[in-house]
């Protein structure tokens, strides 16, 4: 992690307002220096790029197949990622990605240890809800998600269901702890959403969401041309057609304040997106989300660029070859800065 920052804008449930805060762009990337005498093997000293061969144990009940890949039926064309055993693999290897750099934890939110009642949502393959619950063996976890591609066989403690959960909410518990993670590229409305999450919380209870603030950035300007640089100006461009906004990121604690949240705490992580910047810890990280990215543009772009854009399959995958070159050039000192927000529901 190039640089970590944590900003927490408290309230105490008497005052019941939130003091202003600001996050300090040069603060948050003050460890982001350029490695200038960059060596690959010594640098790295034996460290070497994951696998991209990763085993999925769930099955895909029911899908439409698009490009090559598969999507979700229930409520079709909704999410714009596909559901296939390579997006889970991915996903898998995204929950090892963000659990590492949070110091092998699953949340940040300082949770009771008697915590009885979990909703993980957007659970995906389900691996954050089944860790948690094997952690948590007296909290009973529900993971819900548009996909059913969740393993059969689970924790006693631990169920799934297949929802929307943009619909109206009908859980028959409250909750004491609502985890949301990567989940950017989906609502119309994520205000909505999170209004709902502090609907459904128990007094005292906490609702945590962790996402990457979109597009990616550069520490120093890149070179006229840029494919990465034009692929996230089209990105965001073609989520905005369909209604939604993939950089309101950075707006999460804001809009967990403007609702009633208390003790809202962000902490800003950024990550460089191949291994440019000086120290060992930052290049290590940097590997690891460099194998994400490679493996998430495809899955991110494809049904947005050619759903929207009105893009051909082979056009896309063109355009991704230059994407990709530009994400593993070392002397393009690009990076992804991500957010990690959780507040409480007053007493």
């Amino acid at each position: 992690m190039i640089s970590t920052r944590h900003s927490s804008k408290e309230s105490s449930p008497t005052s019941g307002q939130d003091a202003e805060a600001e996050v300090d762009e040069e603060d948050q990337l003050e460890q982001l220096e350029v490695d200038n005498e960059f060596d690959r093997d010594s640098a790295l000293g034996g460290m070497s790029y994951p696998s991209s061969t990763m085993s999925a144990t769930s099955s895909i009940f029911d899908h439409i197949v698009e490009n090559g890949r598969t999507y979700h039926r229930f409520k079709e064309g909704k999410y714009m990622l596909p559901n296939d055993a390579l997006e889970q693999s991915r996903l898998d290897y995204q929950h090892r990605l963000y659990t590492q750099v949070n110091n092998g934890n699953l949340c940040i939110s300082p949770i009771k240890e008697n915590t009885r009642n979990v909703l993980d949502i957007g659970t995906g393959t389900g691996i954050w809800a089944i860790e948690f619950g094997l952690e948590h063996p007296g909290t009973r976890v529900l993971g819900v998600d548009l996909s059913p591609i969740q393993p059969a066989y689970t924790p006693p403690n631990v169920t799934f269901e297949i929802c929307d959960i943009e619909d109206e909410w009908s859980f028959s518990q409250k909750f004491d702890f609502i985890h949301m993670r990567a989940m950017i590229t989906c609502f119309k409305d994520p205000r909505a959403v999170f209004a709902a999450a502090l609907e459904a919380l128990e007094p005292g209870g906490y609702f945590e969401v962790r996402d990457p603030i979109l597009p990616f950035m550069f520490l120093t300007p890149p070179p006229e041309g840029s494919a990465l640089k034009s692929w996230g100006e089209k990105l965001i461009e073609a989520a905005s057609r369909t209604g939604r906004d993939w950089g309101a990121a950075v707006r999460w604690a804001e809009m967990l304040r403007d609702l009633g949240f208390i003790n809202v705490t962000e902490r800003r992580e950024a990550i460089a997106l191949s291994p440019w910047p000086k120290g060992r810890q930052n290049k290590e990280y940097s590997i690891l989300l460099q194998h994400d990215v490679l493996n998430m543009l495809e899955p991110v772009s494809m049904a947005l660029f050619t759903r929207v854009l009105g893009w051909e399959p082979q056009r896309v995958r063109d355009f991704l070859e230059l994407v990709k070159h530009d994400v593993r050039d070392t002397k393009l000192h690009a990076y992804s800065e991500g957010v990690h927000v959780y507040g409480q529901k007053p007493v």
